[in-house]
């Protein structure tokens, strides 16, 4: 019996992993090396452009697949149910993923500092001068007794 159709089957998900696994690892790696090279140089690297870069990619990536999915998912029903309206579901959900990966990873949005009022502060000759409300009235009464 012939059984490599069926080892291949199996094997191949597996091997398919395991290059995805290897390539991310690589890249990491020289992700690594170039921000370590640029930071012997004496260059400072920078990573916030890159992120909102990256995610505005993303989301408008996750937007066509999804909207792609939507309209073959609205072009197929009209067939009827059926296992072909899996060629627009599955867009369809990779895209909406993609969509919340976005949002869910979008770097956080810097916040306001809240202004205060400001304080005057009393110059020393208001400071030692004695407020209207402050005066003590039983000076004045002793006064008129004596």
């Amino acid at each position: 019996m012939n059984y490599t159709v069926t080892y291949l089957a199996y094997f191949t998900p597996i091997i398919l992993t395991a290059l995805v696994v290897v390539l991310i690892i690589t890249l990491r790696w020289f992700t690594y090396k170039e921000r370590m090279g640029m930071i012997a140089q004496g260059v400072l690297p920078e990573n916030g452009s890159k992120d909102k870069k990256n995610h505005k990619i993303l989301l408008a990536v996750g937007l066509v697949v999804g909207l792609s999915g939507l309209a073959l998912t609205i072009g197929l029903i009209t067939l009827g149910v059926g296992p072909w309206l899996l060629a627009g579901l599955i867009p369809l959900f990779v895209g909406l993923a993609l969509i919340l990966v976005s949002l869910i990873l979008a770097p956080a949005k810097p916040k306001e500092a809240k202004e205060e009022p400001v304080q005057v502060q009393a110059t020393v000759e208001e400071a030692a001068e004695p407020a209207p409300e402050d005066v003590d009235l039983e000076d004045d009464e002793e006064q008129e007794v004596v």
